[in-house]
């Protein structure tokens, strides 16, 4: 991603990623099956150069000291969670007694599962929030107050990010969360919506796959095995059964025609295809069927945008270029894909609003 559009979601592979943890003072948590998020509120400290002070004045006279707040975002693996609360717990100690009989707003399905454990190791009642409810307030939230924060994607581009600026004006769009599985909502306004489909082949479903098929030992890892593949040795591909385009039905020749369709031992042949491969295989399976589903009720229910949210894609190049070819292919260039920054934490930011309305409302930055 260009310099200007890089993510600022926060990945915490260790303990330096809970940056300003202690100052934190309020957060919302989002547990998915797989990945657990995390948003959290701290104000933070900034010096600016005051540039109407006396030049006699003392060197502090020429600072001025402004407290500005930020939303920060974490995430880790949902099978840590006793581990990670372990050290929010910790970490949150110089402001525990101001969190001593509040609540936090949980969202996601181990909201409900992990109620018990929350209220154990932070000492907070919990206050379970819809997760449909939440993912659509922080993706309206996201699209009307942050520039920049939605873009479209085009890999052979110039610009390959097109960025856009906040606009009050976003309904209706479909809003398509990838996390393990796959929820496909129609939003209309900011109280009507409602999932209208979806699918089990996820995020999950990459994962799980890509750890059965390949030696990748995380999610990442399996993506840059993906990147480096080639798929074309796994995939059987249209001119692979009609030897070039299918130009009555308008299939170019380097369509794929069935995913892991050259896997099938042949007689006298033996399939050449490295772990590389199959992971780019895999990630064009997911992707490819993610675009022409999400197409299809995009064009059912008659709306030319569609927004991702969810940690599958992770901004990533080769996802996000897959996901917008089905789209575009499928829908005649009729439908446009989106994605968004902070597409993993839109669950996450729906949950923290909510607090935010019972809190007392701030203005904040995002990071």
């Amino acid at each position: 991603m260009s310099r200007k559009g890089n993510p600022k979601s926060i990945k915490i592979p260790d303990i330096e990623g809970f940056r300003n943890l202690k100052n934190a003072k309020r957060f919302a948590i989002d547990i998915g099956g797989t990945l657990t998020k995390i948003a959290y509120y701290s104000t933070v400290s900034q010096r600016i150069v005051n540039y109407e002070a006396e030049e006699s004045g003392t060197d502090e006279d020429k600072f001025d000291t402004l407290e500005g707040a930020r939303l920060h975002f974490v995430k880790f693996e949902t099978k840590y969670i006793a581990s990670c609360l372990d050290f929010v717990r910790q970490n949150l100690v110089a402001s525990r007694e101001l969190m001593t009989g509040k609540k936090i707003k949980a969202t996601g399905g181990g909201a409900y599962r992990y109620a018990d454990l929350l209220h154990e190791k932070l000492g907070l009642s919990v206050d379970k929030e819809d997760e449909m409810g939440c993912l659509i307030k922080g993706c309206n939230f996201l699209l009307k107050n942050i520039s920049d924060e939605a873009f479209i994607y085009n890999r052979h581009g110039d610009p390959e990010y097109e960025f856009q600026l906040a606009d009050p004006n976003i309904f209706p769009y479909l809003l398509v969360n990838i996390g393990s599985g796959v929820s496909i909502m129609k939003v209309e306004s900011e109280d009507k919506y409602e999932r209208i489909g979806g699918t089990a082949t996820g995020g999950g479903t990459f994962w799980g796959l890509g750890s059965l098929l390949t030696k990748a030992k995380g999610f990442d890892e399996l993506l840059e095995l993906a990147e480096k593949g080639d798929h074309r040795h796994a995939d059987m591909l249209v001119r692979d059964i009609y030897g070039g385009d299918y130009k009555t039905l308008g299939l170019p020749g380097d369509l794929i025609a069935s995913s892991f369709g050259k896997v099938c031992p042949k007689r006298g042949n033996e399939v050449q295809c490295s772990e590389e491969d199959v992971a780019r295989s895999l990630l064009f399976t997911i992707s490819n069927d993610i675009g022409q589903i999400a197409c299809l009720y995009a064009m059912m229910h008659k709306l030319n945008k569609i927004y991702f949210g969810g940690y599958f894609l992770r901004n990533h190049p080769l996802s996000m270029h897959t996901i917008s070819f089905a789209i575009n292919f499928w829908s005649r260039g009729a439908v446009q894909s989106r994605f968004l920054r902070h597409e993993g934490y839109l669950g996450a930011i729906g949950a923290f609003l909510k607090g935010a309305e019972e809190w007392g409302a701030f203005m904040f930055e995002m990071r």
